[in-house]
């Protein structure tokens, strides 16, 4: 009798995660959820009478299983030699806020489904791979993104897949007949009215050369503005980030390469491209002459705060109120010198306790800073990588205490709350468009080659507790 209940409590779940939206931009399908090793899940120790059943007290095999809605076969993907290097083939999965299209990007080819009605709406091959892709707010167009010789910029009916405008970033960036060395559009974020973009490029002679990117789109494509305006950021700008009314627009340069001896910039500016606060990170001595971030970066939709995490494993809070001040009449703000501005992390040990180098059995090791995401008012959360040696060609000897882990942090200090290993290498932290659910997609152990962890992590935002509780 209990095993039927939990079956159609099961399947009522799943239909409302469906029906909430919990389908997001840049997330997988709707209501998937992944499988669960018995270690990660909190065990029924003392259910209660009352026969309310929760997630916290079901067993694995009784937890929520995905819902297949509907399936469409993409096609094939040629596979590439991974040996010699991360593949240019890539998967990137956006659905209007509405949750009405779904747009899919593999290798090549971009579709686009209409998800009520179970139809291909339509299919379009670009000149070169996929790289990222977003809905308009209002859903009218897809802004798509490529890497290829030209590094065009998309944007596309989403209804009908006509090209509207397109721009080609290689007049920017440069180009090379070299697939690792050619124009790549990062990020794209769909703002209120606008479209903001990172692009960017990198290339190896003597040396690492770097070569960025920011543009301001409007939703149909033409284009607002670039920064810099008349050359190229010579760092990596390899993320960006929007209030959801446009107003305040953050992104980061620094040099993933740790040759460059370069510091981190985080910059906020104004919906005109203006420059309204920046901080400088310095690189985190003696374990590397650089400085940089990845996709750790992110602005709560009201802009009124922005979390930082390095690749090196630091993480920061900036309140935006804070990093600004009054100006001296000749201008609408004054910035604060780099690496003044105020926050509740200001000090060390806050800033620094999350993934930095430790020595651990003779070798220094630390884990990779992937992804950031403030998830409310009150938290944080931050998304570790794999075991990297701190010394190049250093060994590993034993994996990070936090390889591979979701963390979330309190706002007030930056302490930590609460860990959840994830136990294989995770692409990002995906949110629904209302906050309530958020998503991680787990793929296999690249240490072990453990394929037993792959899967869908759903976890509930409003749920109390820690990563256990919240998991659905």
């Amino acid at each position: 009798m209990k095993k039927s209940i939990v079956g159609l409590i099961t399947i009522l779940l799943l239909l409302f995660l469906v029906s909430s939206g919990c389908e997001s931009s840049n997330t997988v399908a709707s209501g998937e959820n992944g499988n669960n090793s018995s270690e990660e899940i909190l065990k029924n120790d003392s259910a209660q009478e009352s026969g309310q059943l929760s997630q916290e007290n079901l067993t694995s095999s009784e937890k929520s299983s995905p819902y297949i809605y509907w399936e469409y076969e993409l096609g094939d993907i040629t596979p590439e030699n991974l040996s010699e290097g991360k593949s240019n083939a890539q998967d990137c999965v956006t659905y209007t806020q509405d949750g009405k299209y779904v747009a899919v990007g593999t290798g090549k080819k971009l579709t686009v489904i209409d998800v009520p009605d179970k139809k291909l709406l339509w299919e379009k091959t670009l000149g070169g791979n996929v790289s990222d892709i977003s809905f308009s707010k209002d859903g009218k167009y897809l802004i798509a993104g490529e890497k290829s010789t030209d590094g065009y910029i998309y944007s596309l009916d989403a209804g009908t897949g006509n090209e509207i405008h397109s721009y080609r970033s290689a007049d920017d960036l440069g180009t090379s007949t070299n697939s690792k060395y050619q124009p790549c559009i990062y990020k794209i974020t769909a703002a209120d009215d606008a479209v903001y973009i990172a692009a960017g490029r990198y290339w190896k002679e003597s040396g690492y050369g770097l070569a960025s990117r920011v543009y301001k789109f409007n939703p149909d494509g033409t284009l607002s503005w670039k920064l810099p305006a008349n050359e190229n950021y010579a760092q990596s700008v390899n993320w960006i980030d929007s209030s959801q009314d446009g107003k305040n627009v953050v992104f980061s340069t620094g040099d993933w390469t740790n040759s460059l001896g370069l510091n981190a910039v985080v910059y906020s500016v104004d919906d005109s491209g203006d420059l309204r606060w920046k901080y400088e990170i310095p690189p985190l001595k003696p374990y590397f002459v650089s400085a940089a971030i990845w996709h750790g970066l992110d602005i709560s939709d009201d802009g009124s705060m922005v979390t930082a995490y390095t690749g090196d494993g630091r993480k920061y809070l900036f309140y935006d109120s804070e990093m600004m001040k009054p100006g001296d009449g000749k201008t609408a703000w004054d910035m604060k010198t780099p690496g003044d501005g105020k926050s509740s992390w200001a000090t060390y040990d806050w800033q620094s306790n999350v993934t930095v180098p430790e020595e651990v059995e003779g070798s220094y090791i630390y884990a990779y800073g992937e992804a950031a995401k403030i998830s409310s008012k009150n938290e944080t959360l931050y998304l570790t990588g794999a075991t990297l040696p701190a010394y190049y060609p250093d060994n590993i000897s034993v994996a990070y205490p936090l390889e591979n882990t979701l963390v979330s942090s309190d706002v007030e200090k930056g302490d930590t709350s609460w860990t959840y290993s994830l136990g294989g290498r995770c692409a990002g932290i995906f949110f629904s468009p209302d906050n309530r659910f958020f998503v991680l997609p787990v793929g296999k152990d690249l240490s072990s080659g453990n394929t037993q962890v792959q899967g869908i992590r759903v976890f509930d935002n409003q749920k109390p507790g820690n990563g256990n509780s919240r998991l659905i």
